[in-house]
């Protein structure tokens, strides 16, 4: 991706886009809702369409730069095997860059003008929420059980603890034990204890039994 205009929220690298064949990607806009590429949708990255105006420059034997984004990006899954565009690969579609427009606001008095960046409306998903995962079934998860916040313990900020919800969806998500790798040491406070809270446990067995709320007071 790259700089359209200046940029003074002193990010040393505007954005960067890092392509390895057979990545899994998500499309984070809604670019071609006939084809079902659309926000949220999972794919995976078989191919760039390198972009001229913008040359490669090898650094490494297996790595090559380039300084700005590419034409496009060739991506398959099953919503696209019945796809056959002339010029592409049976059951690919293409994915070209978009230009997103950032503006500034009196919230950020660092950023003191409007920034344009262009750049792939997708994302590398070797990561995912819990909500992204929901229904699916995995072999293998790298799961950290962690809160999304920081608290103080003993003068030191630390991960809060895991959402309940969360670490339910995390552990229930991989076929077997084996194939559950945890990113940070387990801690005791993320399970001992960690129970829906009671005002919650209460409206959902009122939703179920379609009763009022009201009537656990």
């Amino acid at each position: 991706m790259v700089l359209g205009q200046r940029d003074d929220n002193a990010i040393p690298i505007p954005a960067v886009f890092i392509f390895v064949p057979g990545m899994p990607v998500v499309v984070n806009q809604n670019t071609h809702q006939g084809l079902k590429v659309v926000n949220g949708a999972a794919y995976t990255a078989l191919d760039v369409i390198l972009d001229k105006a913008h040359p490669g420059h090898r650094v490494s034997a297996d790595t090559i730069l380039h300084f700005g984004p590419p034409a496009g990006i060739m991506l398959a899954s099953e919503t696209t095997r019945d796809l056959h565009f002339v010029g592409m690969p049976a059951g690919t579609v293409l994915l070209t860059p978009i230009s997103t427009k950032i503006k500034s606001q009196k919230k950020r008095p660092w950023k003191r003008g409007d920034v344009v960046r262009r750049g792939l409306p997708c994302v590398a998903a070797f990561a995912c929420t819990d909500y992204k995962m929901q229904s699916r079934i995995l072999d293998r998860a790298a799961l950290e059980l962690r809160g999304t916040r920081t608290t103080t313990v003993n003068g030191e900020a630390v991960p809060s603890q895991c959402d309940p919800y969360s670490l339910y969806v995390q552990l229930s998500r991989c076929k077997t034990l084996d194939g559950i790798t945890l990113l940070s040491k387990a801690r005791e406070r993320d399970f001992v204890g960690n129970t829906v809270p009671e005002e919650m446990s209460q409206a959902e067995q009122a939703e179920l039994w379609g009763w009022p709320e009201e009537g656990f007071d």
